[in-house]
């Protein structure tokens, strides 16, 4: 029985590809190229015999699991691409972990209410029940925003990263 409830947990890296959605400014979606990756980080031992953390991709994983997203994007066009802006949604399977996100020249943002909002998850509030509010916290981000101060030239590529737990 138990070994039944642990597999039930098992998620495939096919369902990871559907935990993580990207979309870009409108500006910039005939030009750049968007896609995204789930790494995991393992302990191997080196050729030395040293232990070394290396990333590898998810193929499963289970409940507590930490998972690295990689967003790439890249401009196919001939022009520089203006004012990107990468909004990410995150899975209700998944829990961010708060100051992982980064990116290459990009301000990161949160936003807790399903992306209509995005800012700095320490001032964000969440409304309570008995209609007063309390500070966010990261497991009430549902979108990350990565937004580009430099516009991206033709052939340039870049990447974005966060980091989640699956609940």
């Amino acid at each position: 029985m138990v070994k039944m409830k642990l597999f039930s947990w098992v998620v495939s890296v096919s369902a990871f590809a559907l935990l993580c959605a990207v979309s870009t400014s409108a500006l910039a979606a005939d030009k750049l190229v968007v896609s995204s990756a789930v790494f995991q980080e393992v302990s191997v031992v080196n050729a030395e015999g040293k232990n070394e953390i290396q990333r590898v991709p998810v193929s499963k994983a289970l409940p507590g699991s930490e998972l690295i997203y990689v967003i790439t994007y890249k401009n196919i066009g001939d022009k520089p691409v203006e004012d990107v802006v990468i909004n990410n949604p995150l899975a209700k399977e998944l829990l961010y972990k708060d100051q992982s996100a980064e990116g290459k020249d990009a301000a990161v943002a949160v936003s807790v209410d399903g992306g209509a909002h995005f800012g700095n998850l320490a001032l964000l509030q969440i409304p309570t029940p008995d209609g007063a509010s309390r500070l966010a916290e990261a497991s009430d981000v549902t979108h990350l925003q990565f937004k580009l101060s430099k516009s991206v030239l033709p052939q340039e590529e870049g990447t974005a990263s966060f980091r989640v737990i699956l609940k």
